[in-house]
């Protein structure tokens, strides 16, 4: 079975953006969304950093945005400081997703579904909190004991109630929903899923991962829906620190991908979800299709470069790459991978000629920075919603642009404004592909390895004739 999988509903939240709708809007207004750090994720003044790279001076942030309605979800108590808040924030996405699709999260019976959720943050608070109560607790007192060696080891034990109590009291069940199978399985139990709930982390491939495992699941008939998600968690210092030693971060306030003046990056938070069928039977259940996925590609790139993981993505739909005409491209702010991917959609597509094809290319990561593993996930919300208005939408404009891409010779361009997306007849329907590469700290810092991973994801339109 080969059938084309449609998207029939999404959701999201990013910076600045509570849904798919608030996301376009931000992009066809070239928005930029990204703000001064909050008060958890910056350096305190006099604080030093742990690595002499950069520090983010802008972020991505979902601010409020990461909260849920809690009675929605049919959670037992009230959220406290020891639970793991990313499950609150996935499941109501999860919730968002399946009401963009007319389908009840709270079913009597259980469905013949799926559950592929992209997650695995380093820390979070029900972890930390079994940490604080055990080792971090017992470290303190350690200190405490070399540095005042005569102290009565009962006044040690009474310091060390106090500071117990002075934090946010653990429970079994907070315990649980910190660990990955607890949370993916929560969430299937919730939208009364039945089948497979499993968990996964690709770095920044993990948005084309979940996709791939999604598209088995329906293309095997092991469901007949399928929720994949991806989620990056609200950035924290401990993170950024420790990835400031891995990725060079910008210190300008704004992210421009292209540029010729690209120095490094800017995070992002955020989340998305996708409610998956197999396009015949979501033109037989009457669904709302915003596009199609045809094809998922990842793997190990010889070339270092992403032609042949892009090559191979179209081969299995036995179409050439040059029908394609947006990418929706990797776009990190990082030079080095910046100038790879530029040429090999250059090297794929050639030199232009008159009356050849052109494919425009831009990155959501100028709009919301970059939501590492959710940033393929926020492309395809993107991508999905350009198919779906026949729209080629526009990218944070960069004051100096890559001159491969201004290059009259260049079959590859830049989006710097919104264009009407001219159709082809019926046996060339528009296409576009979302395409990654990984971060790799085998190499200097801020350039990706060659020979490191990439992904690629094709789309297509739904036919207006929807035959």
């Amino acid at each position: 079975m080969n059938s084309a999988i449609a998207i029939v509903g999404m959701s999201c939240r990013f910076a600045g953006c509570a849904n798919p709708r608030a996301l376009w809007n931000v992009i066809m207004g070239s928005k930029n969304m990204l703000s001064v750090p909050g008060p958890d994720t910056e350096i305190p003044y006099g604080t030093k950093k742990l690595f002499d790279n950069p520090y983010p001076t802008r972020i991505g942030q979902l601010g409020n945005l990461f909260s849920c309605v809690q009675a929605m979800q049919n959670f037992p108590r009230q959220i406290n400081a020891g639970e793991n808040q990313d499950l609150y924030f996935a499941t109501q996405l999860a919730f968002d997703a399946l009401g963009d699709a007319s389908i009840r999260p709270h079913a009597h019976e259980m469905r013949r579904g799926t559950v592929r959720l992209g997650y695995a943050p380093p820390f979070n608070a029900s972890t930390v909190n079994w940490l604080q109560h055990t080792a971090f607790l017992d470290q303190t007192m350690d200190i405490l004991r070399r540095f005042f060696p005569s102290a009565p080891e009962n006044s040690i034990e009474e310091v060390k109630e106090k500071l117990r109590e002075s934090l946010p009291v653990p429970n079994a069940a907070s315990f649980l929903l910190g660990s990955g199978f607890r949370f993916v399985s929560w969430i299937a139990r919730e939208c009364s899923f039945g089948g497979a709930a499993t968990i996964l982390d690709a770095g920044n491939l993990t948005g084309a991962a979940v996709i791939m495992d999604a598209i088995r699941d329906l293309r095997s008939g092991d469901a007949d829906t399928v929720l994949a998600g991806v989620v990056t968690s609200p950035l924290g210092r401990a993170y950024l620190q420790g990835l400031s030693g891995i990725v060079r971060f910008s210190t300008k306030p704004t992210l421009e991908p292209f540029s010729q003046d690209a120095e490094g990056t800017i995070p992002g938070e955020g989340g998305a979800f996708f409610v998956l069928k197999r396009r015949e039977d979501a033109l037989r259940d009457h669904d709302r299709i915003y596009a199609l996925i045809r094809s998922v590609s990842i793997g190990h790139n010889p070339e270092g470069d992403g032609s042949l993981i892009f090559s191979n993505a179209m081969k299995r739909i036995d179409a050439e790459p040059k029908t394609i005409s947006l990418i929706e491209a990797d776009g990190s702010g990082l030079n080095g991978p910046q100038e790879r991917e530029v040429a090999a959609i250059q090297k794929l597509w050639g030199e232009h000629r008159a009356g050849g094809p052109l494919v425009g290319i831009g990155s959501i990561k100028g709009n919301i920075g970059h939501t590492m593993k959710a940033s393929m996930a926020a492309g395809l919300v993107k991508v999905a919603l350009a198919l779906k208005n026949k729209v080629l939408p526009p990218q944070i404009v960069p004051e100096r642009p890559m001159e491969k891409l201004s290059n009259l010779s260049s079959s590859a361009y830049l989006l710097t404004e919104p264009r009407p997306w001219l159709a082809g007849d019926s046996s060339s329907p528009r296409r576009a592909a979302v395409i990654a590469d990984n971060f790799d700290p085998s190499e200097t810092i801020g350039v990706a390895s060659t020979g490191g991973r990439s992904a690629a994801i094709i789309l297509e339109e739904e036919p207006e004739d929807r035959s």
